[in-house]
């Protein structure tokens, strides 16, 4: 099967939402297109994706139906490669459209509700929810006290330059963080390790990640002073 090229997959990426948000009501209904795709190919345009994520806008939903829902609209297409637990917190596959790659798609149910106001209308899939600038932002800004990756500092940064307006919030967001913990994260990363971990998206710029770094750390820095 040919390599898909970076714009090429992001047209796969909208074929696949598309697809999606028009056999699979309950999908549409329960949940809403969130992480990076979402931002990257409706807003921010930043760095590529490789997948689909869905998040339940109630808390704790049991996301079963929703995948016995992708299978009966996707019969045969649907490759189920982690399945839910006795909760039914979550789901992943690839789904494999007519003469193209397959795209990985994940369900996962929320920890808490959503806010209505955290929640837009697709511009590419129009029936479909996705996340808001900002509520990705408070996200990827929990990420980086959760998780070790660089992809989620060059979010903030591409947030931040397309939304200058959400600085001022951020920098709550980050200040209400374990300082500690946060702290540990971002001294952690070096210009090299950085470049290394986002060897994968030849569209980004690791200096975006360092600039973030530094942005944190410095709104940290202020804050602890008396």
């Amino acid at each position: 099967m040919p390599t898909v090229e970076p714009l090429d997959r992001n047209a796969v990426l909208g074929r696949v939402l598309i697809a999606l948000s028009e056999n699979c009501e309950r999908l549409r209904e329960a949940c809403y297109w969130a992480g990076a795709s979402a931002m990257s190919l409706e807003e921010l345009h930043h760095r590529g994706s490789f997948d689909l994520d869905f998040h339940t806008r109630k808390a704790l939903l049991d996301v079963r139906p929703i995948l016995a829902e992708i299978q009966r609209a996707f019969p045969g297409s649907f490759e189920l490669i982690s399945v839910p637990d006795e909760f039914g917190s979550g789901f992943k596959g690839v789904l494999r459209l007519p003469e193209m790659e397959g795209v990985t798609v994940e369900v996962l149910s929320n920890y808490e509700d959503v806010p209505a106001r955290y929640l837009v209308r697709s511009r590419i899939a129009p029936r479909m929810w996705r996340i808001t600038a900002q509520r990705f932002l408070a996200d990827k800004i929990q990420c980086i006290a959760e998780r070790s990756e660089a992809r989620d500092l060059v979010d903030i940064a591409a947030v931040l330059r397309y939304h200058p307006q959400l600085t001022d919030e951020a920098r709550q967001i980050v200040r209400s963080q374990d300082a500690l913990i946060l702290i540990e994260r971002l001294v952690a990363w070096t210009v090299a390790s950085m470049r290394e971990d986002l060897a994968a998206y030849q569209d980004v710029d690791a200096g975006d990640a360092l600039q973030a770094r530094d942005l944190l750390l410095g709104w940290l820095r202020e804050g602890s002073k008396p």
